[in-house]
């Protein structure tokens, strides 16, 4: 599954409809986004603690309310001719992704007032007719997300792992994943085949290049082998189940070089 991360945000404004749209009409089936709760309980949609990098304005989204939000553009992220973006509403992007037929890859920022924000959370999610069956939780606090789905019947969850413990398969299980979410210098093949055998999907997240290197080329770069080959090889394997990069066209080429179609 091709998968846009935090939408196509190398084209538009990261976690924007925007970003959100342009990675549906290029051909992902599934997108990433993330969520944060406001001052005044609402969900909406944007990665950082605070606005300053993606917006024209500056503060802590937990101390902002919606409407104070709202008087800032999200559109900055990414030098575009789309004009001003506003911050989305998780419930917006809920309706917008049944209604094209999306999945979600929705990552939890929240750091307080977790109470209140798994409450919030559990109300949105469970008056939003079939969201649960096109989204996945994602998380580093492998906590959170337990409790989230504790309060929401049939959500899954999908968990970070940014390291290889002595026991990762254990470490991962412990988690209480569906799906375990990696970054490609923290994969090792056995431990691809020890989820497979397990029945957990795997995400694979493609961090992007650096000087001036694509993705690919910059690993390579940085660890001296053909990791190309290694991923095609993965995914030619049904290894990966989802791809995601914030260039999506990128995604689209590399499942295309390993014989496998974005859907």
């Amino acid at each position: 599954m091709a998968n846009g991360h935090r939408g196509y945000s190398s084209k538009y404004p990261e976690n924007t409809l925007l970003a959100f749209e342009g990675a549906r009409l290029a051909g992902m089936s599934s997108i990433e986004l993330d969520v944060h709760m406001t001052k005044d309980e609402k969900m909406v949609v944007i990665h950082d603690y605070r606005i300053d990098r993606v917006s024209d304005g500056s503060g802590y989204v937990a101390n902002m309310t919606l409407d104070e939000l709202r008087t800032y553009d999200f559109g900055v992220s990414v030098s575009s001719e789309e004009g001003k973006a506003a911050i989305p509403l998780l419930d917006d992007i809920f309706d917008w992704a049944i209604r094209h037929d999306m999945g979600l890859v929705v990552e939890i920022k929240q750091r307080c007032r977790l109470d209140r924000f798994i409450e919030r959370f559990t109300q949105l999610v469970n008056t939003s007719t079939g969201i649960i069956e096109r989204m996945q939780l994602l998380g580093f606090n492998h906590v959170l997300l337990n409790q989230v789905r504790d309060s929401v019947p049939g959500l899954k969850i999908q968990t970070v792992s940014l390291e290889r413990y002595k026991n990762q398969l254990e470490a991962i299980l412990g988690s209480g994943a569906d799906c375990v979410c990696l970054e490609y210098e923290h994969t090792h093949i056995d431990d691809l085949k020890a989820y497979k055998q397990a029945g957990l999907g795997v995400r694979l997240y493609l961090t992007p290049g650096k000087l001036g290197l694509d993705t690919l080329e910059y690993y390579r770069f940085k660890f001296g082998h053909d990791v190309r080959s290694e991923i095609l090889f993965w995914m030619k394997e049904g290894l990966i189940d989802m791809v995601s990069h914030d260039d999506v066209l990128y995604v689209k080429r590399l499942i295309k070089d390993a014989g496998l179609k974005c859907a």
